[in-house]
């Protein structure tokens, strides 16, 4: 494919579509199109398991070049923090959220 990054961006946005706002560390805020899926995962705890659900941001990594954990989102008017930054090796990046 000659334009691997727009093919990209026309997945996200056919799968959620969804404008958010990229909050760097120190830099100028700026909207990206993203999906938002929920996540969830089990936690081994003292004496019982629990269930930890946080959201998980897929941005196309180019996108997002100066990305650092505790920089922040805003998505549907919720405020988040990035909290763990999981880069694949096709361009998209994926970041767990903690809400705000």
């Amino acid at each position: 494919m000659d334009d691997m990054h727009g093919h990209h961006l026309t997945i996200l946005n056919a799968l959620d579509g969804r404008e958010v706002t990229y909050i760097p560390d120190g830099g100028a805020p700026r909207v990206l199109s993203a999906m938002l899926q929920a996540f969830s995962e089990l936690v081994n705890g003292d004496s019982v398991d629990v269930v930890v659900a946080n959201p998980v941001l897929s941005v196309r990594t180019q996108d997002i070049p100066e990305i650092r954990t505790g920089d922040q989102f805003t998505v549907d008017g919720q405020d988040y923090e990035v909290a763990v930054i999981r880069p694949d090796s096709e361009g998209i990046t994926e970041l767990i959220l903690e809400k705000l």
